[in-house]
């Protein structure tokens, strides 16, 4: 009789260890989709602080974004890009033919020694950014898709800032 009540004592704490098992994978899950977000990045746009193949985790609950916090946004493509705020709402920026970046009219130090070169297809400057609005580069000018082409990047585009990178290129 003991015997059984010990096996059916342990039965019922594995079952339940499974629920609480199952209601932190749970918890867990929502906070990944709701709090957190994964995108992996894909170009070398921000070469060298990530590289394509590598993971950003993102917090999706911010609702303003600082100068240098890097973000994950959606271009009107569907392509989901990465980049740093490099203007904020109110600040006009202007990008010269001789590769001169200008926030407010004051010119902005240049990222890895590179000039930044208007997009043919980009903005018209200079550009005021709207309530809501950001301008966004990438390190790595040369191979970056950003606001030179794709214009200013709205809040509501922004699937989060990035807190934390996974180096997984070349696993």
């Amino acid at each position: 009789m003991e015997r059984r009540a010990q096996g059916a004592e342990a039965r019922r704490r594995a079952g339940a260890a499974a629920i609480k098992t199952i209601c932190a994978a749970g918890v867990a899950a929502v906070l990944l989709q709701t709090v957190f977000g994964l995108a992996i990045v894909r170009g070398g746009g921000m070469s060298p602080a990530s590289g394509d193949g590598d993971v950003a985790l993102t917090y999706r609950l911010e609702q303003a974004y600082s100068a240098n916090d890097v973000i994950v946004y959606r271009a009107q493509s569907g392509q989901q890009l990465i980049g740093r705020v490099v203007a904020l709402p109110g600040d006009v920026v202007e990008v010269t033919e001789d590769g001169a970046f200008k926030v407010n009219g004051n010119a902005q130090p240049s990222s890895n020694g590179q000039s930044t070169a208007p997009a043919e297809s980009g903005p018209a400057y200079p550009l005021t950014l709207g309530e809501g609005q950001y301008f966004v580069l990438g390190d790595d000018r040369m191979q970056a898709v950003d606001s030179r082409e794709v214009g200013a990047i709205g809040i509501n585009v922004v699937e989060g800032k990035v807190v934390a990178l996974l180096r997984l290129r070349g696993i």
